[in-house]
């Protein structure tokens, strides 16, 4: 059996880039405390979450892949001797050799990894298989190097372009891959067929992160998988569906606690026994934010898939599947695999801030300001609520200090002396996420370089360093004299007297700035224009012209 990169690594690996392989050394270790991980990680001393999170990040995903894989190792074991699929490969030791050979060349496609197979035991409960997935792992894999992606692994600006450009889908003859980026979330699919030792594998999964909460602060992760084995006219299918909800509080933090958390598990297995009837169970059970328990047992159909033997065994399989994959669920949604959870990013939060007086740079020493600061929801545009911080980098006082409830108003005043700076960083903390802006005050002397925003005799620039103060100014190739009167920091009045040589006119109006300080755009109306040339006088109306760009510069030299 020969090891190669498959379809489904090749485009996993284009798109994360940053994802490697797990570490061959300590798997088997590694697995066995994965299938071990606590019942509920919302409730999990922050010491032993601390300690499973880091070995996810040594490790990597695949030691608690293969344990998430130990329920569907039995249940197709199972379904294996009810279809007559065991019995048409020759034997219990064939069947599990092909299922085994199956799950391997699973795992290799979702990490391009060669792993050696293992030595198999003589009886087959599900649990000697120290290597190989099938669906749930299978998902948990795809999950992870999405969550990934979401945690950190793209830019904002790489998030931006991926939404534009829509969903992406691969397509090759052994499988096929789509990720699909929105503002709110990322989605997966990955499928994969095999064919190894007599038997053709199939898998397929689709994994939905929310990268945002909603209004209530919830946040969900699906994982629904379906992995298939068939062998000439026998066949059998397992279907998992797994859902996790989080819940931020008001401080964008995730809740701990049973209050924090909700999720239910769904199975499924199928076949056709080897008389042709149908076989078929179903099993749901789910935990809601109060901590109270419901399920069971659905449906069952055709046989008894599991004898009264087997029950507290396959109760500790499925327990332990459904705790992989709760661990794994939070480690995704928490952004413990990247830099930072997608809500703390800036992502979900747009927090908009805003001065009255709206002049910050180049301002009178001082000055008192009223600073506004309202968080809104991008999914929905709604006000966040929550709170704001303003913390103050230099000078002089701001006011209050401490956490404001949104939409937030903060007193400042600038600095007392010219020629001095100050900063203000804003942190909007909600069950909608976390925004970030910031401020920026001075009292230093700011020019501004004006240049109209077209073409033509007078696109020259000029450079004015201070326009708070009247300013004349030569434009025109040294025909026209234009003056300008401020009358605040948003416009004023001016006048232009233009001398041709063999005419002259003359006019006045105003001016209106608009836009942010940095670069505001200039709207002129002028009164009546009135000029001389050969011999005759003549009068216009009122115009309106532009429009002039003003762009800030600083170390202004005229």
């Amino acid at each position: 059996m020969h090891a190669r990169p498959l379809f489904i690594a090749s485009a996993i690996a284009l798109l994360v880039g940053a994802c490697s392989p797990a570490p061959e050394g300590g798997q088997q270790a590694s697995a066995g405390r994965a299938a071990a991980a606590t019942a509920d990680p919302a409730a999990t001393p922050p010491a032993a979450a601390r300690a499973d999170l880091e070995r996810l990040r040594v490790d990597g995903p695949l030691p608690y892949a293969r344990a998430a894989s130990r329920l569907e190792f039995w249940a197709h074991y199972k379904l294996m001797k009810a279809t007559g699929m065991e019995e048409a490969l020759g034997g219990e030791q064939n069947a599990i050799a092909a299922m085994q050979a199956v799950s391997l060349a699973f795992e290799r496609s979702s990490l391009a990894a060669q792993n050696e197979l293992p030595r198999m035991v003589p009886t087959f409960d599900g649990t000697g298989m120290d290597a190989g997935l099938l669906g749930a792992g299978y998902g948990l894999v795809g999950g992870y190097l999405a969550g990934g992606m979401l945690n950190g692994g793209l830019s904002e600006s790489q998030i931006a372009q991926a939404i534009e450009n829509g969903p992406i889908k691969f397509d090759d003859p052994q499988g096929a891959m789509g990720v699909d980026i929105t503002q709110s979330g990322l989605d997966t699919t990955l499928e994969h067929t095999v064919n190894e030792n007599g038997v053709t594998g199939k898998v397929k999964t689709k994994v939905h992160i929310d990268a945002c909460p909603d209004p209530q602060g919830k946040l969900v992760i699906t994982i629904e998988t379906e992995s298939q084995m068939s062998a000439g006219a026998h066949s059998g299918a397992v279907k998992i569906k797994y859902r996790r909800e989080r819940w931020l509080d008001d401080d964008a933090q995730l809740i701990e606690g049973t209050d924090g958390a909700a999720d239910e598990f769904h199975i499924e297995m199928s076949g056709t026994g080897a008389s042709g009837n149908p076989l078929s169970f179903t099993e749901t059970s789910a935990i809601d934010r109060t901590g109270a328990v419901s399920g069971g047992v659905e449906s069952q159909r055709g046989f008894t898939i599991f004898n009264p033997g087997d029950t507290e065994h396959t109760q500790k399989l499925r327990d332990g599947t459904l705790s992989t994959m709760r661990f794994m669920a939070d480690a995704m949604l928490s952004g413990a695999m990247g830099k930072q959870a997608p809500w703390e990013s800036g992502r979900c939060v747009e927090l908009t801030v805003r001065s009255d007086p709206a002049k910050r740079k180049g301002a009178r020493p001082n000055t008192a300001y009223t600073l506004f600061a309202e968080p809104r929801a991008k999914q929905d545009g709604a006000p966040a609520g929550g709170t704001v911080r303003a913390t103050l980098t230099g000078a002089h006082s701001l006011n209050p200090r401490d956490k404001v409830r949104a939409d937030a108003q903060f007193d400042y005043q600038n600095p007392q002396k010219k020629d001095q700076s100050a900063s203000i960083a804003f942190e909007a903390r909600s069950r909608r996420g976390v925004g970030r802006a910031t401020l920026d005050f001075d009292t230093k002397k700011h020019g501004y370089r004006i240049v109209a925003s077209g073409d033509g005799a007078c696109s020259e620039p000029i450079t004015v360093c201070d326009v708070s103060k009247p300013f004349t100014n030569k434009v025109c190739g040294g025909k026209v004299t234009w003056t300008h009167n401020p009358t605040s920091d948003r416009g004023g009045e001016f006048t232009f007297h233009f001398d041709g040589g063999k005419g002259f006119a003359d006019a006045k109006g105003s001016y209106v700035l608009h836009g942010p300080e940095e670069e505001m755009t200039a709207i002129y109306t002028m009164g009546k224009i009135c000029g001389q040339g050969a011999g005759m006088t003549a009068c216009t109306g009122p115009r309106t012209f532009g429009a002039f760009i003003w762009t800030q510069v600083d170390d202004c030299k005229e």
